[in-house]
């Protein structure tokens, strides 16, 4: 009994797993470091549940957490979150008791960094993937035989170096030209587009944008909008080598050709000579070939005419041919000179037949009437004008003779006021102003006294 009872107390100390998951959730729930943190991490495990709650791990590659984001707080992201995402979490740390384990309750969730970045970079290539910048139909043929290439890369790069002895190996043919090109940074998305524009004006075949391998920042520049714009928008074809074989970059897209690294971007622009040689080679045994049957079938079409009599005597292939020309020519000599006897008869004939209507006598006769006509018509005209000068003559002399001018010379004179010829003494006042007009000269005066009488 004493056993039993000691067992009993001895059980009074021990805890139910629920009791300590309670207890430990109340010390979690209180400890103000708990209530609000932020944590970051790559998101695992993801569920969209669909009563809106997300369900997910959190992980850094060393330790995990679970986490989930109620409807509530779900509802207000401007995103989906997705597996494998670099996320910063708002929230709280508690303990879920049916299981025990500590999560993660969030409250908000930003993606982190580059996690954004790959984020806008997403949009971008829906945006230019819907307006065709990625249609087939766009890229520009490289030509097989380039003469000019310029390159736009670091120059202080392994890649370029690379690249310059790759060229050097396969076609040295080939003139290269090295725009020195930030190809990280700040500045390199301006300084990359500079270079574009630059190279799209020297007149090359084509631009080689290129870069080493690198981490996906160091590659960034190439996943950028504004550099994929201005390679889509080159007159010149662009062969784009970045990175490594599995990295793909947003130009990638819109170049014309993609290699998987600049190396790689470089044999792919030009062709190899060794190629070139056996190909000439190759075409020079395929024409010698060929003529060489010519020349047999030739020969085989001949054999059959060697032994015809007339190539024996080759004096009989245009003897005859000589003697008709002989008499083709006698025949047209003939048919010329008969022709141009008959044309000359008929020419004087038609003389003949023009001299007897020629229209010259009836000319020169309407000639000789028309000097007659014309003296008359002088002599008539002539008589016409003395007769109007004479008439003109006596009424000039009647006009004259009518004159005031006439009138002046015997002496008279004619007075005037105001502008107005005097006719009467009455019009004149003592005092006024007269003026006399003589054939020579005029006189102002001053009436004295006017006498009015009949």
């Amino acid at each position: 009994m004493q056993k039993w009872t000691k067992n009993m107390m001895d059980n009074n100390k021990y805890l139910s797993v629920k009791a300590l998951t309670k207890y430990l959730k109340y010390k979690f729930d209180q400890d103000p470091y708990l209530r609000r943190v932020f944590v970051t991490g790559e998101l695992s495990n993801v569920k969209h549940h669909t009563n809106g709650h997300i369900y997910f791990a959190l992980k850094d590659g060393q330790s995990v957490i679970r986490g989930v984001m109620f409807r509530s707080s779900a509802g207000k992201l401007t995103y989906n979150p997705e597996e494998g995402q670099k996320v910063l979490i708002e929230g709280r740390i508690s303990i879920f008791e049916m299981n025990g384990q500590y999560q993660i309750y969030a409250e908000d969730i930003q993606m982190d960094g580059i996690g954004q970045l790959f984020e806008q970079l997403e949009k971008d290539k829906k945006a230019l993937a819907g307006k065709g910048y990625f249609d087939p139909r766009h890229k520009k043929a490289l030509p097989k035989y380039p003469e000019h290439i310029a390159i736009v890369s670091s120059a202080t790069s392994a890649a370029v170096k690379d690249m310059i002895t790759t060229f050097e190996r396969r076609y040295p043919l080939v003139r290269l030209t090295l725009l020195n090109t930030l190809v990280q940074g700040p500045e390199s998305r301006q300084d990359v587009i500079r270079k574009l524009r630059q190279a799209d004006t020297l007149g090359v075949d084509v631009i080689l944008l290129a870069r080493g391998g690198g981490s996906i920042e160091d590659l960034w520049t190439f996943n950028e909008k504004e550099v994929a714009l201005e390679v889509f928008g080159t007159r010149t074809p662009v062969v784009t080598g970045v990175g490594h074989e599995t990295d793909t970059t947003l130009v990638d897209h819109v170049s014309d050709l993609r290699a998987p690294t600049p190396t790689a971007a470089a044999e792919l622009t030009v062709p190899f000579h060794q190629d070139i040689a056996e190909r000439l080679k190759e075409t020079g045994l395929k024409i010698t070939r060929n003529r060489m049957q010519a020349i047999q079938s030739g020969k085989q079409a001949l054999l059959p005419l060697s032994g015809y009599y007339k190539f024996k005597t080759p004096a009989l292939l245009y003897d005859q041919q000589t003697e008709k020309l002989i008499v083709q020519k006698d025949k047209l000599s003939n048919s010329f000179n008969r022709q141009f006897t008959d044309h000359a008869h008929s020419l004087s004939r038609l003389k003949s037949t023009l001299t007897h209507l020629s229209p010259m006598p009836d000319i020169k006769r309407e000639r000789n009437r028309l000097a007659v006509m014309n003296e008359d018509l002088d002599d008539a005209v002539e008589a016409v004008n003395r007769d109007f000068r004479q008439k003109l003559l006596s009424r000039i002399d009647m006009l004259d003779s009518l004159s005031p001018s006439a009138v002046l010379k015997r002496g008279y004179s004619y007075t005037v006021k105001d502008g107005d010829v005097v006719k009467n003494a009455r019009d004149v006042e003592k005092n006024e102003v007269i003026t006399s007009h003589f054939l020579k000269g005029s006189i102002i005066s001053k009436v004295i006294e006017v006498k009015k009488d009949e």
